[in-house]
């Protein structure tokens, strides 16, 4: 599946007011409510209300009714819902998802919201055994992969062996994102970070370590899509949507192209 925004709907919708919450670690509070702070924090900072909010995208792995979950929470009643999982990707189809739901005249202001909380689940194994059991791969499964860092691993490999990618270029990723941190007083981790660093850290599944994997920690964000005129007529600064896209076509990293 792909789509793209067309040349006429440049401009058409805008985000305005974001929101985060439990950055880090949630502090014993579910993804739920986490989520939930997150929400009211980017209505808030809209302009909107949250009874203005007709349109929902949020998504969870642990549950495949989320969305009710969330509306309900919120105490909302949106005209349009979507419930759409990509992985970590999800939330940039969402806008696009959010602009056609909009330009299609279904609602007005659509609030995309997700967050997690890894880190505060004393249980994650439980879980992990849950998704095995809700999102089999069969051709993975039986081998036990230590996914998703295993998934990126072999795609990392593939990469090296294709176009002579080195460890040290792999590692300058970890070391971007880190810098990045730097500049962000919310971030978890914002102590240095050097590509030695990321290549003598533990193995994880090779050639990644621990160094190239993603944190494990709790958070929520979220943020709200509307009409461009409407976006004109409240306080908040809106950033215009000019164009999006996304594509997918593989769940199991087997299935990939070589």
């Amino acid at each position: 599946m792909s789509a793209a925004l067309k040349a006429t709907d440049r401009g058409g919708v805008a985000i305005l007011g974001t929101g985060l919450a439990g950055l880090g670690h949630a502090g014993g509070r579910t993804e739920q409510e986490i989520i939930a702070q997150a929400a009211y924090r980017a209505v808030a900072a809209s302009g909107l209300r949250m009874a203005d909010i007709d349109g929902i995208i949020t998504s969870s792995l642990t549950s495949p009714w989320w969305v009710m979950r969330m509306s309900e929470y919120l105490g909302i009643r949106p005209r349009f819902s979507d419930s759409t999982m990509f992985g970590g990707s999800s939330f940039i189809a969402d806008i696009r998802i959010a602009a056609m739901a909009i330009e299609a005249g279904e609602c007005d202001n659509v609030l995309i919201c997700y967050g997690s909380n890894p880190r505060s689940i004393p249980s994650s194994s439980r879980v992990n055994a849950m998704r095995a059991e809700l999102d089999p791969q069969p051709y993975e499964h039986p081998y036990k992969p230590f996914n998703p860092v295993t998934s990126y691993a072999l795609a990392a490999a593939r990469h090296m062996h294709e176009f002579g990618t080195t460890r040290k270029q792999l590692a300058e990723v970890a070391v971007a994102a880190r810098q990045w941190a730097q500049r962000n007083p919310d971030a978890f981790m914002r102590d240095p970070l050097t590509i030695d660093d990321v290549i003598n850290a533990k193995m994880v599944s090779d050639p990644l370590t621990v160094r190239d994997c993603c944190l494990v920690t709790d958070g929520a964000g979220a943020f709200v899509v509307t009409r461009a005129d409407r976006a004109r007529g409240l306080h908040a600064k809106p950033i215009y949507v000019l164009g999006v896209g996304h594509a997918h076509w593989h769940r199991q990293i087997s299935c990939m192209d070589d």
